[in-house]
């Protein structure tokens, strides 16, 4: 090499180690300033596999204690009113997120309100996805026609919201509804089951518990047996409302946890090891999950930091596309629409990758339009100290 393209070379090679210097350094800035870019994600594959979407916010039941129906209309108003899920819109988000294998229909309302359901029961199942309403659906206003579709499209699961075994016990929380309506459509759909030689779906009976239904525990769990659905009691978390008469007794009987036992002297050595306390700890818990978002060892997370992990592993989508991150922000959303932008472009918005650093570093101040900074989860997690580890982009 001669002396002029020796120069030459070297001087082609310092402008670029120059430039990716400087890139290399604007970028340290960058993220310096933005902390949050780090949950970034980068590509498709990054995405979940599920998602959940509200197949209609609107009820016709007027349940004694459901916080949606007792707010304001304003407030309402701030999370985009009542309103259904459209098939166009369904169609076009299945159509552009081909990866997606299955979506929660339910959360806030009744799914069988939407008068396009059908439409998507039908498309859901040509695209070989898994649709399932386990958020709980009243199941009083439906067709036969639909009942059909749920098991002739292999819709997988539905909970079905009953809380009493007798027309009497089940109206005085289920107001509006009919107890013995719920009973015949749950009947129809068994019988087009069998029609079918098909285990879809699978149904689920859940039943809070309340101190006036918790006489019929026994009963509901043989009628649940009769026709053929698993059963599931649940704490009832408005503890101002019927509370229980006899929670230790009902605790017996299902298995929930309603009461804390006293602890018992044992003068025995009961010291924990560090192996065992570390073991214990919610923060291994949730270091288990798979760094993939499929398969994700939901049942290792305490139940609350689950809500929180929506965010990542199975986001919560509005009926209109905005983005509302998991099931318990139902009035307030991140500022971004999935319809619009895309799941990807939805979960790299700024106040989602905000949230997802306030949740997991408490040394950040939380984000005043954030609408997890006012969360009580959120608030919870920070004085217990108990970070939420979400996958790094």
């Amino acid at each position: 090499m001669n002396r002029r393209d020796f120069i030459k070379t070297s001087l082609c090679l310092g402008a670029a180690a120059a430039t990716c210097g400087c890139i290399y350094g604007s970028k340290l800035v960058y993220n310096s300033e933005h902390p949050e870019n780090k949950f970034r994600l980068k590509h498709k594959s990054d995405l979940p596999k599920k998602v959940r979407l509200e197949a209609c916010n609107k009820c016709q039941l007027n349940c004694a204690a459901c916080w949606i129906r007792a707010e304001e209309q304003r407030i309402i108003d701030e999370g985009g009113g009542f309103g259904y899920l459209k098939f166009e819109d369904f169609k076009n988000f299945v159509d552009k997120h081909d990866f997606i294998k299955e979506i929660e229909l339910s959360n806030n309302g009744e799914i069988f309100l939407n008068p396009e359901l059908d439409d998507i029961i039908k498309y859901a199942y040509e695209k070989n996805i898994q649709l399932s309403a386990q958020n709980g659906v009243n199941l009083n206003t439906v067709s036969d026609e639909t009942l059909e579709n749920l098991v002739k499209y292999k819709f997988n699961a539905i909970m079905v919201s009953l809380d009493g075994a007798t027309p009497e016990t089940y109206s005085i929380y289920r107001r509006g509804g009919d107890f013995n309506t719920v009973i015949s459509h749950i009947k129809t759909i068994n019988k087009f089951k069998e029609k079918y030689n098909s285990p879809y779906p699978h149904l689920v009976w859940q039943f809070i518990l309340f101190g006036h239904n918790e006489h019929e525990i026994d009963k509901a769990r043989e009628m649940a047996k009769e026709l053929n659905m698993e059963m599931v009691y649940c704490k009832n978390y408005v503890t101002d409302y019927s509370p229980l008469k006899n929670p230790k007794l009902a605790q017996e009987k299902t298995g929930v946890h309603l009461i804390d036992e006293p602890e018992e002297e044992n003068n025995e050595n009961t010291e924990i090891t560090p192996e065992e306390e570390k073991k214990e700890t919610k923060e291994e818990l949730a270091a288990e999950i798979p760094e993939n978002t499929d398969g994700r060892a939901e049942q290792d997370i305490e139940t609350n930091e689950r809500f929180c992990y929506q965010l990542e592993y199975e986001p919560q989508i509005n009926f209109n596309g905005d983005l509302l991150g998991c099931c318990i922000l139902s009035y307030k959303n991140f500022g971004t629409n999935v319809f619009k932008e895309g799941l990807l472009g939805a979960l790299n918005s700024k106040k989602v990758l905000q949230a997802k650093l306030m949740l997991s570093d408490f040394t950040t101040e939380p984000y005043e339009d954030n609408p997890c900074s006012t969360c009580g989860l959120y608030t919870g997690f920070k004085e217990q100290n108990r970070p939420i580890k979400f996958k790094l982009g």
